[in-house]
């Protein structure tokens, strides 16, 4: 027959093996499917706590924005030139700060004003105003790129700074966030 030897040697100490595993070998389709499992076991509570966790985290940034936290601020205010450039516009009385009432008091004038004549100067003096300021947002932004790149240097003016010094110069002084930290006139050195 064969050498083949079919005995199993057993341990000295008497202890029994076992013949087998007592279960037959999961197929394969068996056992992925068993192991697969969503990434999120909940998909509405998972969505919920994201929610909550934006949220508080809004909350905790404009609380920031409104008692002068800066370690709590949103990451567009962050970082010294961007408080240089708020510190500079806070400083400057503007015309472009009343940009927004400006225009709304022009668009009443010019809807319940029924005389066409008086409409047409209103017109003229809203296009002028909103030249004076375009041309004062672009004689400020000159003098403060300036500024920035005296103090900072050339290479470290933050990206989109331009659009951050005009957007906080055309808010009213008390409507800006971050609240201004500089009375008018107390120009950052």
């Amino acid at each position: 027959m064969s050498n083949h030897d079919s005995t199993v040697d057993l341990p000295d100490d008497d202890s029994t093996v076992p013949a087998g595993k007592g279960h037959p070998t999961p197929k394969r389709k068996a056992q992925e499917a068993a192991n697969r499992r969503p990434l999120v076991m909940d998909p509405k509570a998972d969505a919920k706590a994201r929610r909550e966790k934006a949220r508080q985290s809004r909350a905790k940034e404009n609380t920031a924005l409104s008692s002068g936290d800066e370690r709590n601020y949103p990451a567009e205010h962050r970082g010294p030139e961007k408080a240089y450039i708020r510190d500079f516009i806070d400083a400057r009385r503007s015309l472009a700060e009343w940009a927004v009432p400006v225009m709304l008091f022009f668009v009443v004038v010019t809807l319940f004003v029924g005389d066409t004549a008086i409409a047409t100067l209103a017109i003229l003096f809203f296009y002028l105003i909103i030249l004076g300021m375009a041309l004062e947002v672009w004689l400020s932004t000159r003098r403060l790129k300036k500024l920035l790149e005296a103090k900072f240097g050339a290479g470290k003016l933050p990206r989109m700074w331009r659009f951050y010094a005009i957007t906080r110069a055309m808010n009213l002084r008390a409507m800006r966030l971050p609240k201004p930290r500089v009375k008018r006139g107390e120009f950052p050195s």
